[in-house]
């Protein structure tokens, strides 16, 4: 017949090492103070109105309408382009521009000019 080993069903600490570490103890003081005042620190710099999460928000919401501006201009810029192509090779659009802008009128025709 077999024997089982006894086993230990509590538990034990760890024998102490060298490399065991605890961070009051081995910090000390002003270690924690130290370490306090950090955290302390990048709480203040993450909600500060100056340079923290709120000026985040803040770029990010100009960006989204910087981003829509462009996109507004680049389909006006577009449609301009268009108009332009059609000024230069559509002979109804240069005639409507000589007409109404330069005041040009064809050989023979009368041109009548009402006041308002």
């Amino acid at each position: 017949m077999k024997t089982v080993p006894q086993t230990r069903f509590f538990y034990t600490e760890p024998e102490p090492s060298a490399s065991s570490f605890t961070f009051r103890s081995d910090l000390g003081i002003i270690g924690c103070i130290v370490s306090g005042l950090l955290l302390g620190l990048i709480v203040f710099a993450l909600v500060s109105p100056e340079h923290g999460i709120p000026k985040v928000q803040e770029v990010i919401g100009i960006t989204t309408q910087l981003e829509a501006d462009i996109a507004q201009l680049t389909a006006e810029n577009e449609q301009l382009l268009l108009q332009i192509e059609a000024i230069k090779t559509d002979p109804f659009w240069q005639e409507k521009i000589a007409r109404e802008e330069l005041n040009m009128a064809l050989p023979g025709e009368i041109v009548y000019k009402f006041i308002q």
